[in-house]
């Protein structure tokens, strides 16, 4: 079609710069709706447009600040949407890019805003008779957002003031007719169909709104953008999977943004345990989700997992669980002629073994029980120490919830 290289230009002019998201990925379900995540589409010809309200080109240099919550109200499609509250006299909005604006049927935004508001819709179209030219038509219309209550407004379906100028300067050069006029009737009279952009836009009055759900295309051929928040991912990391009762284990967790953005701003991690023999989780710490880290020390066998809870601007998410073993600490010494310890944590009657090694007579060591006996209360021992010499050192059989546990070496004096 003529003018299809000006299509681009066209859509530069509106497109509007959002910081804070990645390209993100779509969710393409069979109801014909893409999911957007976080502030980025993830297909051309659909965007964000930031305009003047005033004059395509006129818009302010505030930096745009979206924030992607739930509601307000039930918005149209999904949970969430993007609001905006801007400093009045520009718009933002939905920008679409065409290849045939009467081929176009569909080109709506639903917005909401809780005291009303005002903002504007813009049609770019190149007659074919400017084609390889920088001449370009624009028409433009006001809108009315009515208090409270999601309103959807289809961008065909209005009537513009239009326009000539040159793309790159600017200047206009011819007025359009005094009386509004649809795009069939304008395009008819000047040439015929081409490519094109519609956009639609809040914001003109300063009055904070939201937005959600844009549709675009043709009849049987019409894709709803459901705008929702971002998806994420909790990873959890330990020193090591397996400690002894006593010790420090630092666990470390880290919250990405999978789909819609980088970061999430002011995040928080919830670190959870699941006990042995217990079936819930119950909170051990919260903290900051930047460099989120911290030491547990268990007795038992442990289930840890980092939680992100959903929240408006993001989805949450938990990591996988990270299993901590842990053997008992068994701590033993020579007294008399007997061996006494303890072990943490023990139950009693746990069986407690004695073993001496000494040198083998073809050189090695070998090993052999020489006393057993059973942990009595607070996990206290004593157990006969034989004639001898050797190196001693007592066990405790792995159990439920423990790994085998092992003392350090004892030697007898003398």
């Amino acid at each position: 079609m003529p003018g299809r290289s000006l299509l681009a230009v066209l859509a530069a002019v509106a497109a509007a710069t959002v910081v804070t998201a990645a390209p993100a990925q779509a969710e393409v379900r069979a109801d014909s709706t893409v999911t957007v995540r976080g502030t980025s589409f993830p297909e051309a010809g659909v965007g964000f447009a930031y305009v003047g309200c005033d004059s395509l080109h006129e818009r302010g240099a505030e930096t745009l600040a979206p924030t992607i919550g739930f509601g307000p109200a039930l918005p149209p499609t999904g949970m969430r949407s993007l609001g905006y509250d801007l400093e009045g006299g520009s718009a933002m909005g939905a920008l679409f890019s065409v290849d045939s604006l009467l081929d176009t049927t569909t080109a709506s935004l639903a917005a909401y805003a809780e005291d009303g508001g005002s903002g504007v819709a813009y049609v770019g179209y190149q007659a074919p008779a400017d084609g390889g030219t920088s001449s370009a038509w624009f028409g433009r219309a006001d809108l009315v957002l009515a208090p409270g209550g999601w309103q959807e407004v289809d961008a065909t379906d209005l009537f513009y003031l239009w326009s000539k100028h040159d793309m790159t300067t600017g200047a206009l050069l011819e007025q359009g007719p005094e009386l509004p006029s649809d795009v069939a009737t304008f395009t008819a009279a000047h040439g015929g169909d081409a490519p094109g952009l519609f956009t639609l836009g809040y914001g003109c009055d300063g009055a904070p709104f939201n937005m959600d759900t844009l549709r675009l295309g043709s009849p049987g051929d019409v894709t709803t953008y459901d705008l929702e928040g971002m998806t994420t991912a909790t990873d959890m990391t330990g020193e090591r999977a397996a400690i002894t009762a006593g010790e420090q284990l630092a666990l470390r967790g880290a919250l990405r943004v999978t789909e819609g953005g980088t970061r999430v701003p002011g995040s928080s991690l919830i670190l959870e345990q699941q006990a042995f023999g217990t079936t819930f989780w119950e909170t051990v710490d919260v903290v900051d989700g930047a460099e989120p880290t911290v030491t547990v020390e268990p007795l038992r066998r442990t289930l840890y997992r980092w939680r992100f809870v959903d929240r408006p601007l993001a989805q949450g998410s938990v990591s996988l669980p990270f299993v901590v073993e842990v053997a008992p600490d068994v701590d033993a010494r020579i007294d008399g002629d007997r061996v006494v310890g303890s072990a943490i944590p023990a139950e009693p009657g746990t069986p407690v073994t004695l073993w001496r090694s000494v040198e083998g007579p073809l050189g090695g060591e070998a090993t052999e029980a020489v006393a057993r006996g059973l942990v009595g209360e607070a996990g206290a021992f004593e157990l006969a120490l034989p004639e001898g010499r050797g190196r001693f050192f007592v066990t405790l059989p792995a159990a439920p919830g423990s790994l085998a546990g092992t003392s350090a070496i004892v030697l007898p004096q003398g």
